[in-house]
């Protein structure tokens, strides 16, 4: 999977270089596959009967998890946005989305700016990569809250849910992955909700 994110980014960068008006021609396409997306996030989460019965299960102290990680995410892009060449607010907004790149830098780039939605896409795309690289060292941190080894699956955030849940899984225990899962999908929810919001307040 890495290796094909990797590839079709560079793959779209080269179409972008040398035919630069691309973009113009599929933007159409691009707003449809953004309500697409969204529309079919929503189904999903509304479906997925799995989800409600883990919280029922493990108890709603495991919502505590993606409020905190939200809460860093959010925190730690403030500071960034007061050394990188964007604003606070811009800085905020490409954080919110807690690593999904397939919809930050779509929905930016169609609704802000090319150059910001381009930002969140590689922003949140290195987020995705450099969970893969840090969950093996960080699930031997002997560091965990009702035996949930949460420091794992921070950095992931929304992807938790998903791409990411099965090195988090494979490197921790079956508590962990739920809890991981769990905050993975609260997040999810939470970036569409975040990013119309901050960029209301930029448009």
């Amino acid at each position: 999977m890495t290796i094909k994110i990797i590839g079709l980014t560079f793959l779209g960068g080269v179409l972008g270089y040398f035919f630069p008006n691309f973009s113009n021609a599929i933007d159409p396409i691009v707003s449809v596959a953004l309500l697409l997306m969204l529309f079919f996030v929503g189904l999903d989460f509304e479906q997925d009967r799995a989800l409600y019965e883990h919280i029922k299960k493990e108890g709603p102290s495991l919502l505590i998890f993606p409020v905190l990680i939200a809460l860093g995410s959010l925190g730690g892009s403030i500071i960034a946005g007061m050394f990188l060449p964007i604003t606070i607010l811009e800085s905020v907004t490409v954080g919110s989305a807690f690593g999904w790149y397939s919809l930050s830098g779509p929905l930016l780039s169609k609704m802000v700016s090319e150059p910001l939605g381009t930002i969140a896409f590689l922003a949140n795309l290195m987020r995705e990569l450099l969970t893969f690289l840090l969950v093996p060292l960080l699930a031997k941190v002997r560091l965990d809250k009702n035996g949930v080894k949460a420091l794992t699956f921070s950095p992931a955030g929304a992807t938790s849910m998903d791409v990411t849940l099965g090195v988090i899984h494979k490197t921790t225990d079956t508590k962990t992955a739920i809890a991981a899962f769990i905050s993975g999908a609260v997040l999810s929810m939470l970036a569409p909700i975040l990013l119309q919001f901050f960029i209301s307040l930029m448009i």
